[in-house]
């Protein structure tokens, strides 16, 4: 039988006769503690450093993703992008202050703001792409200045480019050469391509196209260059010029212009237009054209009678202000007068915004007049004439451009070179019309009336002027779009 011996040093522990240990109480309780230090140890440097971090989100709950940002020149930018994170809440309730000029390089400054904490970042905008360039081949002449500009084909970049050469040469023989262009930005930024530049002998001269025979009224004015072109293989600008010393516009015959077309190389090119001036049966005769503007109205039929009862012809340049007395156009058409187109509206500030405004106004009032007479007329008077400053107040140079393009319509503008001076007020005194009207001696006359509602003493006016003419030898005729145009001087 095995001995066991028991001692306070021994107490707790059996051991086997081989001298193993089995059992240790104390042993256990000491791996437990070693490992609740350890333990210790790991977590609460863990929960300092977490409990640090609660800490430090809670003191600084926005964080940025860069807090200086690199931008490039007019290229797209989102603040909000710039956000990591956002403790407590979310990206859409933070808030974002200042203002990022893309179109200019610069450092700018952006607050964001979230509850109450608020963090900055600053944006630098800068160029740092070089521009986009594309060139191309270009052939000239020995003569034409040459310059980057004439082998881009196009050069895009943020900023504005500069073109140069890079080793320029001389280049002024028959060769080709090869070129190269440099594109560089404000920033600095350089692109360089290369392409070639061919010389050569220009011998060919201009083309003149446009000088078709043309008949011409006698007494008629005629502009020979409009509709005329001159073209050039190498010069974009060949200088035309026209003599026109041989052809007299006042004698019936025919006649020969001659137009002379340069390029820049010295070539030249003359082409010959065959003149054919018509007799003219009212050229040699004393007329005068009645004319009347700014009507219908209730005096426009008081003075049809008038012409009717003396058996002369007028003009009546017609609006439409005043459509219940639109059958007094129907009237005065049927009864052998002209109807001239004045403007639909008579309002300046719309009629001359633009010249678009000037013929879409025009067509109204053009539509209004066919549609009454069955007939397109083809005769104008522009509101205030030709020489009016009014349209200047809207447009810088509108008139110059409108009398040019009414007539390449098609249309002839008529001015006047005898005014009543009835449109100065109304109730003019009826000795004062008739002493303006009548005060005119030249071989054409027309005289400017008008017929709307306030024109009382015109009407009254009317029968002495027609008197004093037709004592005078003149004859009163209706005009149409081949009769003698008086023309102002165009003011704008």
């Amino acid at each position: 039988m095995q001995k066991i011996s028991m001692n306070k040093r021994t107490r707790g522990t059996v051991r086997k006769s081989t001298g193993r240990k089995i059992y240790s109480g104390r042993g256990s309780r000491n791996t437990r503690r070693r490992l609740m230090k350890i333990a210790l140890v790991i977590l609460i440097p863990l929960l300092v450093v977490l409990g640090g971090a609660l800490l430090f989100m809670k003191l600084h709950p926005l964080i940025l993703k860069n807090e200086v940002v690199e931008q490039e020149l007019k290229e797209d930018f989102h603040p909000m992008q710039n956000i990591g994170f956002v403790f407590g809440g979310k990206i859409s309730q933070v808030s974002v202050e200042g203002n990022v000029d893309l179109t200019k390089p610069g450092d700018y400054t952006l607050t964001y703001r979230f509850h109450n904490y608020e963090k900055q970042a600053v944006v630098k905008v800068r160029d740092t792409k070089p521009p986009v360039l594309a060139v191309k081949p270009y052939t000239a002449d020995l003569t034409e200045e040459i310059t980057p500009e004439l082998f881009v084909e196009s050069v895009e970049d943020a900023s504005e480019v500069t073109l140069k050469f890079v080793n320029p040469q001389t280049w002024d023989q028959p060769d080709t050469y090869d070129v190269e262009v440099a594109a560089v930005d404000s920033a600095g930024n350089e692109t360089v391509e290369k392409t070639t530049l061919t010389r050569v002998k220009d011998e060919t001269g201009p083309e003149i196209s446009g000088t078709d025979d043309v008949e011409i009224l006698q007494g008629k004015t005629f502009d020979f260059q409009n509709g005329v072109t001159c073209t050039d293989d190498m010069d974009p600008n060949p200088v035309l010029e026209v003599n026109t010393d041989q052809v007299d516009l006042n004698t019936p015959g025919t006649y020969k212009a001659v137009y002379t077309a340069k390029d820049r190389s010295g070539n030249v090119t003359t082409v010959e237009r065959k003149v054919t001036v018509d007799k003219n049966e009212e050229y040699d005769q004393k007329i005068v054209y009645l004319t009347f503007d700014d009507g219908p109205s209730e005096n426009t039929g008081k003075i049809l009678d008038i012409l009717n009862q003396y058996g002369v012809k007028a003009t009546f340049f017609v609006t439409g202000n005043n459509q219940k007395y639109d059958s007094m156009i129907t009237r005065a058409y049927k009864e052998g007068h002209s109807i001239g187109l004045h403007t639909y509206t008579h309002d300046y500030p719309e009629v001359y915004a633009s010249e678009e405004a000037y013929f879409n106004d025009l067509q109204k009032i053009s539509d209004l007049v066919e549609s009454l007479t069955g007939e397109k007329s083809r005769i104008i008077r522009f509101p205030g004439g030709s020489s009016n400053t009014k349209s200047a107040n809207y447009v810088p140079g509108l008139m110059t451009s409108l009398v040019k393009k009414v007539q390449e319509k098609g249309y002839q503008y008529f001015d006047w070179n005898c005014d009543s001076t009835d449109a100065t007020g109304n109730n003019v005194a009826v000795e004062k019309l008739v002493a303006n009207a009548t005060s005119c001696s030249k071989q054409h006359i027309n005289i400017l009336m008008h017929d709307t509602d306030a024109k009382d003493t015109t009407v009254e006016a009317l029968p002495q002027i027609i008197e004093y003419y037709r004592d005078k030898g003149y004859t009163f005729k209706a005009i149409t779009v081949d009769s003698f145009a008086p023309h102002h001087k165009v003011n704008n």
